[in-house]
Order: C-alpha cells, then structure tokens, then sequence
C-alpha cells in the first residue's frame, strides 16, 4: 500500500546492507519488493548460497510519522527477541541499529515458507481454518508469559509508559490526540475526550491488568503466516509485524484478530486460548469495557495515521471505516462510562 513512510532503497545499498549486516559474502540473486506492510520498506532477497531472507529498512530521519512509530523498528526487533521459542515468529538474523551503514534502521530475518492468512482463508476447508484459529488462540496464551517492568511503549524517553496501565493507555492516547492536532486531522468533541475515558476506566483496566504482558496488536490475518505442515494439512507457522507491540493487557489481541465480529463468536481461538492457558479467557462485563477502549484506541491510530503517510484511495476508504468505528465505540464508551 502507498505509505510516505516506505522510501525504498536502491539496489547497490541493499547489497551492502545484505553483505555486512547479515555478514555474508554470497552474492545477491535476486530481489522483490514486499508491497503488503505499510510502514517499512521491505525486501525479498536470495541469496547465491540458497539462502532467502527479508530485509526490512525504516523510514529516512525527518519523515512525518505518528508519536508512538518513532524507533518502531527497535521495536519490532525487541518483540522477536523477546517472543522467541514462546510464539512462532521469524528469526532475527541481522540487525543494524546504528544508522551507520545508511541512515535507516535495518533488520534482516528468516523469510518464511508460507503465506499470510488473509490470502488463503477463504480457501481453506472449515477443519483446517478451525486448527489455525485454535493454534493462534493458545500462541496468544502462550506469550503472557513474557512480562515486563513497565506499562506501555518501550521507547527511549520513556513518554509512552507508565508503572499502570491505565497511566500508560492514557499516555498512548493522548499522543494520538496531539498527533492529530500536528498533522490536521479532524477530530471529534468525544475522541479528544478519549483520554479521560481511559482514566474514568482506571479501576477496571488496572485491577485486571497488574502485569506488564507483551502485546502484539496487530494479529489481523496479514500478519499470521500459514504453512503446511507434516500432515500436509495448513498450520500456524509465524507472527510478523510486531512494530505496534507494547507491553499491556493481552486481552487487547482480540482487537485485531476479531474487528470484524464479536470476539465471542471466535469460538476456535477461543478454544485453543483456553486449553493452552488452562482457563477460558474471560468476556465478561468488565473485560467488554477493556475491549471497547482497545479498540477506540486502534480505530484512532488508523484515523490519524492516514494523513502523515499521505494514504491513497485503497488507504482513506480504511481511515473512513476507523471514524465510523471510533464513533460508534465513543457511543459506546459514554453508554458506559457516563
């Protein structure tokens, strides 16, 4: 998708970037722009030795991007590391954070072998769709495990966490906010208010979420690869993407991966969720109150995020879907919270 944020990079500095931050002397073979992410320049490379990997270059310094993306690519990078042999992701083969070699943060994994989930799940028999849902469901167990210090985002000045996660949300929001007022995008009387919805929820999101849990939040089925496995039959092979994760509430996963339906109706995630975790994951009135926040919050990123990234036709009808949808969650929020 269009994004000002994806400035790509010619071919003798991709080489370079291959050679000496993956550490190779093989020759690059051939290379193919990866089109679906929308922040990232991203690469597929071979290599002479077989090898195939994905080189992934962030936006030059000076490009308009939200509060929250700034350093997004460390981010990514502490979210492989951190969820590795608990969740299937690619490995991390290479990473140059300096912006000595070119003035970009770069990453250089393991290409995988499958495909994103979006593209074959209208194709799969009901069972296998079922066996991949479950297999994600108890993936999202499985990553509660890794907990943190802090709320919030992991950036180096810190502005985005807080030692609550109710402090933190609030953080998050607020920066959204200003966000808009920076780059000229209208807002609502209720979204500008979302912020002190978060605190008016502050006894619900804190006594629920005392840990810090690494979150993903973008598990939408661009970003869950499928991959046959021995019995031939699709299977969970990886996350990808985890630039947007932070360090939160788990339940907030079911934002992405239900936002079209009600996330009770996701009966087979929410089996595999629960046999992993030994418990069912709870819906109840409080936890409805958690997911309307969370997915306010995503609706409002996707509301703001258009207008620095200068989207296209494809990307503005999915910033008028978000408004619609900020709305009605705002309506809901007031419902609620008064």
């Amino acid at each position: 998708m269009q994004s000002r944020t994806k400035v790509d990079v010619d071919r003798p500095v991709l080489d370079l970037l291959v050679r000496e931050v993956l550490g190779t002397d093989a020759p690059v073979t051939r290379v193919r722009e990866l089109t679906d992410g929308m922040f990232n320049a991203a690469y597929g490379v071979d290599l002479g030795d077989g090898t195939a990997v994905v080189v992934k270059v962030a936006p030059p310094p000076g490009t308009p991007v939200l509060t929250y993306e700034r350093d997004l690519m460390r981010a990514e990078v502490d979210f492989y590391r951190r969820a590795a042999g608990v969740v299937p992701a690619p490995a991390v083969l290479g990473v140059d954070l300096t912006r000595s070699r070119v003035d970009r943060d770069v990453l250089v994994m393991e290409h995988l072998c499958g495909t994103p989930l979006e593209s074959v799940r209208r194709d799969l028999p009901a069972a296998e769709a079922a066996t991949v849902q479950r297999e994600l469901g108890a993936a999202v167990a499985r990553l509660r495990a890794v907990t943190g210090t802090r709320f919030g985002y992991d950036r180096p000045d810190g502005s985005l966490s807080a030692a609550t996660w109710s402090g933190a949300l609030r953080a998050m929001v607020e920066a959204l906010v200003v966000d808009a007022d920076h780059y000229r995008v209208r807002l609502s009387g209720r979204a500008r208010g979302l912020p002190d919805l978060v605190t008016a929820a502050a006894d619900v999101l804190d006594a629920a979420v005392p840990v810090p849990v690494l979150t993903h939040f973008d598990l939408w089925e661009g970003n869950v690869f499928v991959a046959p496995g021995a019995d031939g039959a699709p299977h969970l092979e990886a996350v990808v993407d985890g630039e947007r994760a932070f360090w939160g509430d788990p339940l907030a996963e079911l934002v992405s991966t239900s936002l079209f339906r009600d996330p009770a109706q996701a009966t087979d995630f929410l089996a595999g969720y629960a046999a992993e975790a030994g418990e069912p994951l709870d819906l109840g009135t409080d936890a409805q109150l958690r997911l309307t926040l969370y997915r306010a919050y995503l609706c409002l990123i996707m509301t703001v995020e258009g207008a620095p990234r200068g989207y296209g036709p494809e990307g503005q009808a999915g910033v008028a879907f978000a408004r619609r949808r900020l709305a009605a969650e705002l309506r809901t929020l007031h419902r609620v919270l008064g």
